[in-house]
């Protein structure tokens, strides 16, 4: 009997086989083969592999009991809603960085309690950042519920570092740490912000190296960090609504800022006439021109829309909707009908803030908690 000789396969079709291959079983190939780790690791492949089946959506709120004792769990999803992996006690009570920060997550581990830094790709938590001391809880035990502290994280578009920056509100103290520095001594304080952040908004969001926080005075001026240098932009940038600011305010539900693929948007929630939420984008033509990119009617039992993703093809739009009782669901707006079908498959229970994960399937930095 003859013997079989097997024949290799090229690098070429490997890597064409394993982008076809979904990302749970694209994670457990890399101890295949010595040499499908670098293959698996590649920027290139990344890049290859999301093109066909698009970002993850990771949710941090989920937990499996009513009071979780030991923490809340962090669930990745693809685009269609399926869980493809369950990350136990890594997750927190929000998103605390934008999409534009392709593979590593931030969370927030509840009132003044700091963040956390998370790899998807492995589980491993990268950084722990202790709150602020707070002096004043002697004298006021209160305040320990409230949002004392706002963090955001986002990467350096030179020296590709990461990097948290947190505020304290009271103090307007302003201070930088490095991801992979010890962040028990590497906190380097900056000068504050120009004028007060508040720290009940949500998150600032990080695009293309700058950080951008809603500012105090009307909520629709965006103060801008420079990440590399960690100085504050001298100008702000005003929101793309004119009118008098007191009618404005009344007008409005609600006013976040977010990013919508690769770029900074404000949203805005009007309560007044037709209910709808209006996304604008800020372009990158180094000119602040605002432009209505969305404006979506709202149910009655809707409370607000957050972008997530314009889906492939153009058009369509991915958001997380807050209904009654803080029930969060996926749905795809459609604005050639200007309706709105939800995403079947994903799970109840979401958290209250998803985040867009732009996969890569190797680590970038060593842990340092």
């Amino acid at each position: 009997m003859s013997e079989t000789t097997a024949v290799p396969l090229s690098n070429d079709t490997i890597f064409d086989i394993l982008c076809r291959t979904p990302f749970r079983s694209v994670c457990r190939f890399r101890c295949v083969s010595r040499g499908w780790p670098d293959l698996i690791s590649a920027p290139d492949f990344a890049a290859a592999h999301r093109s066909r089946h698009g970002p993850l959506l990771v949710d941090t709120g989920y937990f499996r009991q009513e009071k979780p004792a030991a923490g809340r769990d962090m669930r990745l999803m693809d685009m269609e809603g399926n869980v493809i992996r369950v990350i136990r006690v890594v997750g927190g009570f929000g998103i605390t960085c934008s999409s534009s920060l392709d593979d590593l997550i931030a969370v927030s581990r509840g009132p003044s309690n700091g963040i956390h830094v998370v790899d998807p790709a492995t589980g491993e938590v990268l950084l722990t950042c202790p709150p602020m001391e707070v002096k004043t809880l002697e004298v006021h035990p209160f305040i320990a519920m409230a949002r004392y502290e706002i963090y955001g994280f986002g990467r350096a578009i030179s020296s590709d570092e990461y990097k948290v920056v947190r505020i304290a509100k009271d103090k307007r103290t302003c201070e930088v740490l490095t991801l992979g520095d010890d962040p028990s001594s590497a906190w380097r304080r900056t000068l504050p912000p120009p004028i007060s952040v508040p720290t009940d908004v949500g998150s600032p969001v990080a695009v293309n190296g700058i950080m951008y926080f809603l500012a105090d005075e009307t909520r629709e001026t965006l103060l801008c960090f420079d990440i590399e240098s960690e100085q504050w932009k001298a100008n702000m940038i005003k929101g793309p609504r004119k009118g008098n600011p007191l009618e404005m305010r009344r007008k409005t539900a609600a006013i976040c800022i977010s990013e919508l693929n690769g770029a900074l948007c404000m949203v805005i929630a009007e309560k007044q006439d037709s209910r709808s939420t209006n996304i604008w984008t800020l372009d990158d033509s180094g000119k602040i021109n605002w432009i209505k990119a969305y404006s979506i009617p709202m149910t009655p039992y809707t409370s607000r829309y957050m972008p997530l993703m314009v889906m492939p093809g153009g058009g369509k739009l991915l958001l997380q909707c807050h209904g009654p009782a803080q029930s969060v669901i996926l749905q795809i707006y459609d604005p050639r009908t200007n309706t709105s079908t939800h995403v079947m498959k994903a799970p109840k229970q979401l958290g209250d803030r998803i985040a867009i994960c732009n996969f890569r399937f190797h680590r970038r930095v060593s842990a340092n908690n």
